[in-house]
């Protein structure tokens, strides 16, 4: 009424303001509507809430009903979920490691661990709440990457060719038996062409080995160089991170029992047993390297990329890098001649000796500590064994703990 009565007495500054405060009202009305909208986009879209069980469980049904575009959707939403669970697994232990300390002690040793797994099992409880409990079809599933066999065919009804034959890879390398997935990744590899196809759990550094080949061969030896140390860094975080998830975990299997403590076996038997599992599981990881590239260099891993790695330095012109590799070689590969005169003639052009690569000798002791340790449990007999015959391993959780904060929503991110 006030309104009317200025306006009609000409007090035009008064239906000004008054515009301006309604034009304000509806830009948020509308901003307020578009943010609520949005919001139920990305809930309806993202099933942030829904744990990899519960997804897989729903891909499934999908897959039973031949709903293919839904059945990629949470299978894809259920490797994402799994995957980040165990990113931040493998955060929480290592932010807990880090605040507790082993001493010589088995007492010690042994408060450590368990203060360990407690602080573990916290910090993971304030992230996801309990722990699922899980039936033992979902986790051999997971472990047998089942979840990329239904993945693949879902991409194939659906024309993705690519994606196919990228989860068809995947679920091979850990069902190396399965013939009917060999006969896929041939036919899929014959429309879409190798080049195209990276596995989607294909560790960072060996791809990155690849790339710094390449540069290698064609004598571009900085960028070989760079290729080459970055894939030096994540080799080392890929190796921890698999030795991690053999050592803890969260989620468990809902029908499992507790030892039995009555029984006529010492606690040694009992710890000896269950420490054989960790440690077959730690070689594991360092070993399985050996066979991941398909090429004439594919033994000895890790010798093998240092030594691409000091030679490209030096043809870079970086020596000082070069002696320092060179060193890290002699000391996982003491006595080879043909480094040593390299190591030679890098530091005859340096004026000082520069620092050790500490982090690869530190590296480099762990690996040798745990191959004593397994061999004092099976044997020296039964290592020497398996060292000649350089034994085949499947991949395992080997992506990348990014130092950024982790994506679930990120799936096949290098970032991992």
């Amino acid at each position: 009424k006030q309104w009317y009565q200025r306006r009609s007495t000409g007090n035009t500054n008064y239906f000004t303001k008054f515009n301006l405060r309604m034009n304000v009202l509806f830009v948020f009305s509308l901003l307020c509507l578009y943010c609520c909208n949005c919001q139920l986009v990305v809930n309806s879209a993202l099933p942030t809430k829904e744990s990899y069980f519960e997804l897989y469980e729903t891909s499934l049904k999908h897959y039973t009903a031949q709903n293919y575009h839904l059945t990629e959707y949470y299978t894809e939403h259920a490797i994402a979920d799994k995957r980040f669970r165990d990113v931040m697994l493998v955060k929480c232990h290592k932010r807990c490691s880090s605040s507790s300390s082993a001493e010589e002690s088995n007492h010690m040793y042994f408060l450590s661990l368990v203060s360990t797994e407690k602080c573990t099992k916290k910090c993971m409880r304030k992230i996801f709440g309990e722990p699922l409990q899980l039936p033992l079809w979902v986790i051999k599933d997971f472990k047998n990457r089942k979840p990329y066999s239904f993945l693949q065919f879902s991409y194939y009804k659906t024309e993705r060719l690519a994606a196919a034959l990228e989860a068809a890879q995947v679920h091979l390398k850990y069902n190396t038996d399965s013939e009917m997935m060999q006969k896929n990744v041939k036919y899929y590899t014959s429309v879409v062409g190798e080049e195209r196809a990276l596995p989607h759990e294909q560790p960072d550094s060996t791809e990155l080995f690849r790339i710094g080949m390449k540069k290698y061969t064609a004598k571009e030896y900085a960028a070989s160089t760079g290729y080459f140390n970055s894939t030096l860094d994540l080799y080392v975080k890929e190796i921890s991170r698999c030795k991690t998830l053999c050592e803890t975990g969260f989620d468990q299997y809902a029908g499992r029992k507790v030892p039995d403590l009555e029984d006529t076996s010492t606690f040694y038997e009992q710890f000896v047993k269950l420490y054989h599992t960790v440690m077959e599981c730690r070689y594991k990881c360092v070993y399985k390297y050996d066979k991941l590239l398909e090429s004439s260099f594919a033994d000895d891993y890790l010798p093998q990329l240092l030594n691409y790695l000091q030679f490209s330095a030096f043809q870079g012109g970086d020596g000082k890098f070069a002696a320092q590799v060179a060193r890290a070689y002699l000391y996982i590969k003491p006595g080879d001649q043909t480094m040593t005169k390299n190591l030679n003639i890098f530091l005859d052009a340096l004026d000082t000796a520069p620092a050790d690569l500490t982090y690869l000798h530190e590296f480099a002791d762990q690996n040798s500590l745990d191959m004593e340790v397994l061999a004092a449990i099976v044997g020296k007999k039964e290592m020497r064994k398996r060292l000649k015959d350089k034994q085949e391993f499947v991949l395992g959780d080997m992506g990348l703990v990014s130092e950024l904060k982790p994506n679930r929503q990120v799936l096949w991110s290098n970032s991992y």
